[in-house]
């Protein structure tokens, strides 16, 4: 037995359900503790994952690849973005190997740290015209690294607050998942204020960095507040009884409907997703020519009110079930496809704010509220953080990285996003598909 499975068993031999150490699910203020520390610390490393993204669409590919034309400029952007999604399913499995035998709350410490770290380095890289092709292998880089510490973050902050909450769990999932959210909209708020208070020379000579580097002092504040909060009582109680498994990941996968169904819902959803957020800012600002404040304010927009609809849309899930819930979410993004490109062809600001808002402030944001609870629901604890992660972050590589990579290639190769709205819908039906396989062992998010 290693030191640190030794103290975690050490640590639930002495600490009994209902005492400080081990606050039980019905412990409200340990409840409260634990939903307050995970949804911060998601705040914070999302606003670092989704910080890239819009330095990707805006900034880098000025930056790191001069020289080629705008659309090919864009691509190669696009493709080191994908980077940290290839990563995501690498760093799921380190994470769901220790949060499923050492503990959530310290596997969810580490993360934080290496995101901060990445991030933090990425605002201080040099550019291609100071060092050449070094520049984009750096990006690269610490893309790679960036990735692989969000693989583990979502599903431990998930669990870290329902293994806490006990019943009403779907409005404890749904706001770590609003925490999402809030980190999409500083990731993109710092770009709003920097191209409103910059001209071009000053966010390309230094503004953009300023974001990248600031997130040292907000991951020190996510540190803080995890650190106070005990761990899982579920957990403990998985310790406690001698129940945890020598290889989670290969105990989740002897049962994989559940894996492949969390895995083709998050396809579906991602694909949406990602096509909306991170391809459409792009083509509008680079191929239509439409003002940068456009596609961020519309971004902005439905990432507030997606904010605040996901604890009540998992609210909704724990009554009506999550599996409808999220099935019709899915639908609703397939059938926005071609009303997105249209409305953005439009090249009307307020259209495209309208539909962007409605897209992820009201559909997506469905799936979203719900899928904590009920992912969590289709797991037992032993392995559920394994179990969760693979499903998810393996989702993540083809409809969150290779999403607008392929977005991208299929204007550049037709002209038209004709295809790129086919795409959105095809994968919106194997979402649906995903629904309905999912078999949940707890039925309450069913």
């Amino acid at each position: 037995m290693s030191a640190a499975n030794g103290a975690a068993v050490a640590s639930a031999e002495t600490a009994a359900p209902g005492t400080p150490d081990a606050p039980t699910p019905n412990d409200r203020r340990g409840a409260r503790r634990a939903v307050t520390a995970a949804s911060v610390g998601t705040v914070l490393e999302w606003y670092d994952f989704f910080l890239y993204g819009t330095a990707a669409a805006l900034v880098f590919p000025a930056l790191f690849f001069p020289g080629e034309d705008p659309l090919t400029g864009v691509l190669l952007s696009f493709a080191v973005y994908a980077t940290g999604f290839v990563a995501r399913p690498l760093g799921g499995l380190v994470s769901g190997y220790f949060g499923d035998r050492v503990g959530r709350r310290r596997t969810l410490l580490a993360t934080l740290v290496v995101m901060g770290v990445a991030t933090a380095l990425i605002g201080l890289l040099p550019t291609y015209e100071q060092v050449g092709a070094l520049a984009p292998v750096l990006l690269v880089a610490l893309r790679f690294v960036q990735g692989a510490a969000t693989g583990g973050e979502w599903s431990g902050a998930v669990l870290l607050a329902l293994e806490h909450a006990g019943t009403r769990r779907g409005i404890a999932g749904g706001l770590v998942s609003s925490a999402v959210y809030l980190g999409l909209i500083l990731g993109n708020l710092a770009f709003i204020v920097l191209v409103a208070a910059l001209d071009e020379e000053s966010l390309l000579a230094w503004g953009w960095r300023v974001p990248f580097v600031a997130s040292v002092v907000l991951i020190g504040v996510g540190l803080y507040l995890r650190a106070k909060v005990d761990e899982s009582p579920e957990f403990l109680a998985v310790v406690r009884e001698g129940r945890r498994a020598r290889q989670p990941l290969a105990a989740a996968l002897r049962e994989p409907r559940n894996v492949i169904a969390v895995f083709l819902v998050r396809v579906g959803q991602n694909t949406n997703f990602y096509v909306i957020s991170v391809f459409c800012l792009g083509y509008a600002s680079t191929v239509l020519g439409m003002e940068r404040w456009v596609t961020l304010t519309a971004l902005l927009a439905g990432a507030s009110v997606a904010a605040v609809l996901c604890p009540i849309w998992g609210a909704l899930g724990d009554r009506l079930g999550a599996r409808r819930v999220a099935i019709g979410s899915l639908a609703g993004l397939g059938l926005l496809a071609v009303p997105l490109f249209a409305v953005l062809d439009t090249g009307e600001a307020m259209l495209v704010i309208t539909v962007v808002t409605l897209a992820i402030g009201f559909v997506n944001a469905a799936a979203d509220g719900v899928q904590p609870a009920w992912f969590a629901s289709l797991f037992p604890a032993p392995v559920r953080y394994s179990g969760i992660t693979i499903g998810r972050e393996a989702a993540g590589i083809v409809g969150g990285g290779l999403a607008p990579l392929a977005a991208t290639a299929l204007l550049a190769s037709t002209g038209h996003w004709w295809p790129i709205a086919v795409l959105m819908i095809a994968t919106a039906a194997l979402g649906i598909i995903g629904a309905a396989l999912a078999r949940p062992v707890d039925t309450r998010n069913a």
